[in-house]
């Protein structure tokens, strides 16, 4: 969302020109969430999402655009596309203290997310001496 996506975008476009499948989806309004526009927008093909927000929520159960984004596929996915397994959903965090996220950090998260056990509640950019993820 946000500033995030031109860094995004250019990691999605090098990695296409790689022969990789790998998709950006950018969110432009966050509340309210139009989930079923979201869960549409989507292929019934994805396996795995990267929900990546510009906070850190300690305390939750994560931040607030992963959160979302989990409830959206949960009550929409089945129905916008039925007999598609749910996609994993992993959340992360960048940009924090005002650290710039840049098209090899975007890759990483496309590393995680394509790796046999995809961390999740990661953070990109920063050693996060809080949490250490």
């Amino acid at each position: 969302m946000g500033s995030g996506c031109g860094a995004a975008s250019e990691a999605v476009e090098a990695l296409l020109a790689r022969g990789e499948r790998v998709g950006l989806l950018s969110v432009r309004l966050f509340r309210p969430l139009a989930s079923q526009q979201l869960v549409a927008a989507l292929p019934a093909s994805t396996q795995a999402i990267a929900v990546l927000d510009r906070c850190k929520e300690p305390g939750s159960g994560g931040e607030p655009l992963y959160l979302d984004v989990v409830v959206a596929l949960a009550e929409e996915w089945g129905e916008q596309h039925p007999g598609s397994p749910l996609p994993r959903v992993v959340g992360g965090r960048y940009g924090l203290g005002s650290k710039e996220f840049t098209p090899s950090m975007a890759r990483a998260v496309f590393a995680n997310l394509a790796s046999a056990s995809p961390r999740n509640h990661f953070t990109v950019g920063i050693d996060d001496d809080l949490t250490h993820h």
